[in-house]
């Protein structure tokens, strides 16, 4: 529901609340029952026990959303993150950019 991008709920949603980094966004405004929606996703036990299928990788973000470890990409990697011209794409959007498997970072042939 919250990370479907075409699906209805989030359109309905991003365009009460609006967005943030790729993320539906949640401020004073918000109604009482977004707010512990909204909560619900920044809870330890939420990450812990609710796993992501990354499938075509439209719907999942490359630097904000942990899809491949325990942390996003965007906190085990800061200076990267900051340097990247690409902060809001989906996984899907970076492979199509060549950020594929076979990424080399470093020297080397």
């Amino acid at each position: 529901m919250l990370m479907e991008r075409e699906s209805l709920w989030f359109r309905v949603l991003s365009a009460r609340y609006g967005t943030e980094e790729g993320r539906l966004r949640c401020g004073r405004e918000a109604s009482l029952w977004w707010r512990d929606v909204h909560a619900l996703c920044r809870e330890e036990w939420f990450s812990q026990n609710v796993s992501r299928v990354i499938g075509s990788g439209n719907d999942t973000l490359f630097w904000s959303d942990v899809w491949m470890a325990e942390v996003s990409l965007r906190d085990r990697f800061p200076r990267l993150f900051d340097l990247s011209l690409f902060q809001d794409l989906s996984v899907f959007d970076m492979c199509q950019l060549g950020w594929g498997w076979r990424v080399r970072l470093g020297r080397g042939g």
